[in-house]
């Protein structure tokens, strides 16, 4: 199951969902931030996932009625039994085995010798100046949400606090990181 997947799969499980309602959970909930769901891939993932028989849709008009001759009607999803347990074993899965990091920024700096130093040091600090904008944006985010929801469930708060945490600890080494370079 792709890390893509396994996000709509777990908003699905959450309560039956349309396509525009997760895009509008995605969208809220700042996931974004640590997927790479387009608004196009939705549906595209909901149909892969009905297709394995993960989830599976029912046709309702905007009031959750069955579609009569008049009102959009949208394809309402809901998790199946098999999709229940290919979500825990999924969810299982990443948290009990750690993974190698994909990211660019690896790449980048597994490349670093290719660029001139003074091009180095001027990428490095835009990428530092980056961390803290967005260290910015999750602490902002996850004041809103606990404004909006003062009883924010623990998984969320898990989420934002571990993602500060990463952030802190990447700013950390690229600070020590720019120290070192700057006296060679």
């Amino acid at each position: 199951m792709t890390n893509n997947e396994l996000a709509i799969l777990g908003l699905v499980a959450e309560q039956p969902k349309h396509g525009y309602q997760i895009e509008q959970d995605i969208e809220s909930r700042g996931m974004r931030n640590w997927t790479e769901i387009g608004f196009s891939s939705i549906y595209h993932i909901l149909n892969k996932l009905q297709g394995a028989g993960w989830i599976a849709g029912i046709v309702r008009t905007a009031h959750g009625e069955p579609p009569r001759r008049s009102g959009p009607a949208r394809k309402v999803f809901h998790l199946t039994q098999a999709g229940g347990k290919a979500l825990r074993d999924a969810v299982h899965q990443r948290l009990a085995r750690p993974r190698p990091r994909s990211a660019d920024f690896d790449l980048g700096l597994g490349n670093l010798a290719v660029l001139p130093s003074p091009a180095a040091r001027a990428a490095l600090s835009a990428y530092r100046t980056g961390l803290r904008a967005r260290r910015r944006q999750v602490q902002a985010k996850w004041a809103s949400d606990r404004q909006a929801d003062e009883n924010l469930p623990p998984h969320a708060e898990a989420l934002f606090a571990r993602s500060l945490a990463l952030i802190d600890a990447e700013l950390k080494w690229i600070e020590k990181y720019l120290d070192e370079r700057k006296k060679k």
